[in-house]
């Protein structure tokens, strides 16, 4: 899990440009339950390049954002200079007790021990505080496209061992909201789906799919020649395509 989860940083300026930005809804969500505003202060676990980060302190929230990656930490202090950022993996990361009103994680918290991260969370936080933490899924089976289609038949030729029809575990929300309220130090956990739809040109396809860990994984010949079909398959369906994905919100006050 370790190599996967660095494996982002190998690619850091690549995965700036390839992620999307996260629905609206989210930080309404945040502003409406977990108090997100002017003087907020947060604390994000594995904050990447920034992709909520900005959003976080456009909103006029105060920003400690915790990342492992030096490469991916670099971007954040260039880009971000609002923000405070440590470079270190969240379960190690000195921060001080009680000091945050909300503690976030985006598309990141299946990276860390939530046996150690939940407690330490609760420690850092303050009384009344809450944690956020989300993912988008990058697929929807419920809403299927032509360009669906096309990928998961170009993923059966070159990652024919993937999964396809198995829900991807941010939508495991029984499973997910028992592991966040593990050990009784959040709750109760509550959860929105968001389903949205990701524009996609021949370029920024091959960007998302190829900032992914399995795609990376691949021969380097296998690579580039996924991200090419993946390329001409959004150039056939006229150059532009929309991608149903969902954001998985779950929201859980500290006990």
């Amino acid at each position: 899990m370790t190599g996967r989860r660095l494996s982002f940083n190998a690619r850091a300026d690549e995965y700036r440009l390839a992620r999307p930005p996260y629905p609206e809804r989210v930080y309404d969500l945040l502003a409406q339950r977990c108090g997100l505003g002017p003087g907020t202060r947060i604390v994000e676990i594995g904050a990447g390049t920034g992709q909520a980060t900005g959003e976080l302190l456009a909103r006029g929230a105060d920003v400690v954002a915790v990342e492992p990656g030096a490469a991916l930490a670099a971007h954040l202090r260039a880009d971000l200079p609002g923000a405070r950022v440590v470079t270190a993996d969240f379960e190690t990361a000195d921060l001080p007790e009680a000091a945050f009103d909300l503690a976030v994680s985006a598309t990141a918290f299946h990276w860390v021990c939530t046996e150690v991260a939940l407690p330490k969370l609760a420690r850092v936080l303050r009384a009344g505080g809450w944690l956020a933490v989300w993912w988008t899924v990058f697929t929807d089976h419920g809403r299927g496209s032509e360009f669906r289609r096309g990928l998961d038949a170009l993923y059966r030729r070159f990652l024919p061992h993937e999964p396809l029809d198995k829900p991807p575990g941010p939508l495991g929300v029984e499973s997910w909201s028992a592991e966040l309220a593990h050990g009784g130090f959040f709750g109760p956990v509550e959860v929105e789906l968001i389903a949205w739809q990701n524009q996609l040109t021949r370029e920024s396809a091959q960007r998302l799919f190829g900032s992914f860990p399995n795609v990376n994984e691949l021969a380097a010949p296998d690579r580039l020649a996924l991200l090419d079909a993946i390329g001409s398959l959004v150039d056939s369906l006229g150059g532009t395509v929309l991608d149903p994905h969902i954001t998985a919100v779950y929201l859980a006050p500290r006990a």
